[in-house]
């Protein structure tokens, strides 16, 4: 995962988000796996700031919309070359070791 922009810390310790911040954050905040202080920050700031309030609902709609495709599928024959190339790079999965 990667490292998630650190939101600034207001003079009586609340984390305050600025719209630039919200932006690198909104997957996140979408999948519900940011701690809890960033959420409250995350709230207070759509609170107060309509543009990015647009822009979750530009992203929610996005993702609902994408949901909607068909998963795409591979032809079998550029499966098993995919997975043929990937066993001799890595092994087939009976020849690795055991986690």
């Amino acid at each position: 995962m990667a490292e998630l922009p650190a939101p600034r810390s207001a003079a009586d310790d609340t984390l305050t988000v600025a719209c630039r911040e919200f932006v690198e954050l909104v997957t996140e905040h979408l999948e519900g796996t940011l701690p809890a202080d960033v959420e409250r920050a995350i709230a207070a700031h759509l609170e107060l700031c309509d543009p990015c309030v647009i822009y979750l609902e530009q992203m929610r709609s996005t993702a609902a919309a994408l949901r909607t495709l068909p998963a795409p599928t591979l032809p079998p024959p550029a499966r098993e070359r995919l997975l043929g190339v990937f066993s001799a790079l890595h092994g087939r999965p009976e020849d690795r070791p055991a986690d």
